[in-house]
């Protein structure tokens, strides 16, 4: 798991945007331009955690945390300010995508919708395992996807619909179920 960024970079995950979106080799009309940054709420959400994320940054916690909530009511997506996301993350469907506190994500993930991405809690059960998860470059977590705990997700993996994820998982392979098996290395 390789180079987390961890702040991201706005520039970036607009030129990645538009290489996915747009048609002419990434180089979409104004008009496409208009359109994905008006209808697409995740892309929406993430743009908006990158302007909260830096205010929580400049140690502006509170303004950053009524800014999280605003845009969890316009976009559905939790995303907390002290959240870690690379570069070219894509968020396809924002409804109810939660991402924590401490999570770190790497760079070009795909997250679907009702992703969970967080801590286990803090109660005498968990005994002692605090902490995020940590999410590796090139991952896809697809819809339902609960990663709780202090776990890490290998570069290049993806974990199926309706996984629960309480274990590290390595890199390169596909994993599902609940609980998560590894389908394929």
């Amino acid at each position: 798991m390789n180079n987390i960024n961890d702040n991201g970079n706005l520039k970036e995950d607009v030129k990645i945007l538009f290489s996915k979106y747009g048609t002419m080799k990434g180089k979409p009309s104004i008009w496409g331009a208009i359109r994905i940054l008006m209808v697409k709420p995740g892309v929406q959400a993430l743009i908006f955690y990158r302007f909260y994320h830096w205010i929580y940054k400049i140690k502006l916690r509170l303004i950053a945390e009524i800014f999280c909530r605003i845009n969890f009511f316009i976009n559905g997506a939790e995303i907390d300010p002290n959240a870690e996301i690379g570069s070219g993350c894509r968020i396809w469907h924002s409804a109810g995508v939660v991402i924590g506190r401490g999570v770190k994500i790497g760079n070009n993930v795909s997250i679907f919708s009702n992703v969970t991405l967080g801590g286990l809690g803090h109660t005498i059960f968990h005994h002692g395992k605090h902490g995020y998860p940590v999410i590796g470059n090139n991952v896809t977590l697809y819809t339902n996807v609960t990663i709780l705990g202090p776990v890490k997700i290998g570069d290049n993996t993806a974990i199926g619909a309706h996984s629960l994820v309480l274990k590290s998982i390595p890199e390169n392979c596909m994993a599902a179920g609940n609980p998560l098996k590894i389908i394929k290395e």
